[in-house]
């Protein structure tokens, strides 16, 4: 075989093995040209024969131009959502920025008593003052946004289905807006966004300090009642209200059971201080024993509520009287 050399012995030693050197006709557009072959790449070359030229198939480049397109192309198909969720976080902060610079300016604005040259000593934009109405408001975030927003891949936006101090104190900007693609996907150029943000403006309130009046009515009477109580009442210490709160020796917890059925276990704040020859104390529906009769969970039993929200219980009789 011309492929391999011979071993050198002592009748060749004066040769030098050198490589084979075959002229192939490659040529499908040019002359043929000479290539440095070897037995082992001709194994992994596919060679067919035409005519009187022989044909080389280069299979395995094929295959890697036509997979390393379709790939990469895959790979900016799954990176598009983060781009345009990325977009959109970015639009949604300047959003926010811009519907809480207009509720500060909406207090001064809601002032009639002010004149011009109080607002422009507020620092309110020339814009605002000139048009203080609904449409002036949207106008103004409108141009605020765009000039926020400094990106190619978003445009056309809109503020028309914001509502701006309809009831007098709330700012509700919606953000309409097209997302351009990088490339069009079943001839989809962009995609239509939303974004919104809603605060309250800064109108203030009015207050009753200093003027007599408590800021609380006659029915918003704070009243208490226990956990399963029948009846609001006025006074927290009365007796009815703890007379659920039953004394039992400690050697008694494991066998007194509570509403549902279930043992008794110790209090995370005085279940310690319990011990043999000791006195605990209980209440039908709750789940812990107490060493301490004045316990924080005890006193938590009872709650205050606003006389309006338990009128229909009905008073106690023992202190409302």
């Amino acid at each position: 075989m011309p492929f391999f050399q011979r071993p050198l012995s002592k009748d060749f030693n004066k040769k030098r093995s050198v490589t084979l050197q075959v002229r192939i006709p490659l040529e499908i557009y040019g002359p043929p040209v000479k290539r440095v072959l070897s037995f082992a790449s001709l194994r992994h070359v596919w060679c067919r024969q035409l005519g009187d030229r022989l044909c080389v198939c280069g299979s395995i480049t094929v295959e890697a131009a036509l997979a390393l397109p379709l790939f990469l192309f895959a790979m900016m198909i799954l990176m598009m959502p983060m781009v345009l969720m990325n977009e959109s976080r970015k639009i949604q902060t300047e959003l926010e920025q811009v519907c809480a610079e207009i509720s500060q300016y909406a207090g001064v604005l809601s002032d009639s008593t002010l004149e011009s040259e109080d607002y422009k000593k507020s620092g309110i934009p020339e814009e605002l003052i000139e048009d203080m109405t609904k449409t002036g408001f949207r106008l103004y975030a409108e141009g605020r946004i765009r000039s926020r927003i400094h990106t190619e891949k978003a445009g056309q936006f809109s503020l028309t289905g914001s509502r701006i101090l309809e009831d007098g104190e709330t700012i509700d900007l919606i953000l309409s807006y097209q997302m351009v693609l990088p490339f069009p996907v079943f001839r989809m150029k962009s995609v239509p966004m939303t974004a919104r943000s809603c605060r309250r403006a800064w109108i203030g309130r009015d207050g009753g300090k200093g003027n007599g009046d408590t800021g609380q009515d006659m029915e918003d009477e704070l009243v208490y009642i226990g956990k399963s109580s029948t009846r609001y009442h006025r006074n927290r210490n009365c007796h009815y209200l703890y007379n659920h709160i039953s004394v039992i020796s400690f050697a008694d917890v494991e066998t007194v059971r509570n509403s549902d059925g279930r043992k008794y276990k110790p209090c995370a704040r005085c279940g310690g201080l319990a011990g043999p020859g000791s006195s605990v104390y209980i209440m039908p529906s709750g789940e812990s024993y107490h060493g301490d009769r004045n316990c924080s969970s005890i006193i938590a039993y009872v709650r205050a509520v606003p006389l309006s929200e338990v009128e229909y219980l009905g008073p106690c009789s023992y202190c409302a009287k």
